[in-house]
Order: structure tokens, then sequence, then C-alpha cells
């Protein structure tokens, strides 16, 4: 494992004070929750599939059924949300990106398009990644459309709340009227 996967001692301190105030979340094996998220780090900045987890990592069922657990009590966001408030708003910036899903993906169980957040098109399903980043290219917010949403109809959402003296996006964006 790159020591770009591993937390600095500072970083993850945060983190667990962070999770220790989160109901749900069981902080008696400390060393074993800090292996679960740098493998959670892991699999977002590899972009590898979960089978693909390193073993040193852990069990890639185990460290995926925890993260699912931890997706359903709002874990994620809340951590996201309180680490983003240190934020560097110099400037901002807002970009988008398409994701092609494959057929199979449309049609979940009890769920609508929107829920799912895909959309279809000549070239088929897809959905679309809104995402503001700060001054660092950190994210900030994000938001999942269907892929045939406009990228100035987040924008507003996006900068809801958020103060700074510049804001950096690409033509269809740059249209934004505040």
């Amino acid at each position: 494992m790159t020591d770009r996967s591993r937390l600095s001692d500072t970083d993850w301190s945060r983190i667990q004070s962070l999770l220790s105030a989160t109901k749900g979340i069981r902080l008696t094996r400390t060393l074993g929750c800090l292996r679960f998220v740098e493998a959670v780090l892991w699999i977002l900045r590899s972009g590898a599939q979960w089978r693909m987890l390193p073993r040193c990592l852990g069990s890639w069922n185990s460290v995926f059924k925890r993260f699912t657990r931890w997706c359903r009590l709002g874990v994620w966001d809340r951590l996201h949300s309180v680490l983003a408030r240190d934020a560097d708003l110099q400037h901002v910036c807002i970009d988008s990106s398409v994701v092609r899903a494959h057929a199979c993906a449309a049609g979940a169980a009890s769920s609508t398009a929107a829920q799912e957040a895909l959309g279809r098109s000549r070239g088929g399903f897809s959905s679309k990644i809104h995402v503001l980043t700060d001054a660092l290219g950190l994210p900030i917010r994000f938001i999942l459309t269907e892929g045939q949403a406009a990228d100035i109809s987040q924008a507003i959402p996006l900068m809801a709340g958020i103060a700074t003296s510049a804001l950096l996006a690409d033509t269809p964006t740059s249209f934004w009227p505040g």
C-alpha cells in the first residue's frame, strides 16, 4: 500500500474524534477502524473493484459491508461536511463528468430513474457527477443527476452558502447569473 493511502496521525485523530461522536459507530478496535478507513480510501483513490482490495487492508467483503452500513447511517456525509468546513475558498471550481452505465444498471427493484441518477440518451444509460472543489481541488460538495441534466441547473445548489471571491467554471456553467 502506498503512502498516499495512509492517513497521517493528525488526520486520523480528527476523523476518530468525529466518529466517536457518531451514534452507531464502535471504536473499540481503533487500529481496525483506521485500517477500514484506509481501505475505503484505497478503493476511492484507485477506482478498483471491491474484490481487488489488497488483503493487507482486510477482507473485501467485510470492508464493503461496513462501508455500506456507514453509508446508510450517514457517517460519510457527516465526515465530509465537517472536514469540508476547512476548505480553501479563495476560489472554487465547478465541473461535471458523465459516467456511462451498462444497460443492466437500470431497473433496480422499487426505485425510480431519479433515485438511481440514471438518464437515457442516444449513447445509452448515463449519470452525471457535478462537483464543487476548493482552491486545492478538494471536493466540497457533489450532486448526482441523470446524464442529460444541464450543468447550469446544479450551479446554484452547489454554490449555496459558499462565500468566495472567484468561481471557475466551463462555458455551460459560466452563464450563471449569481
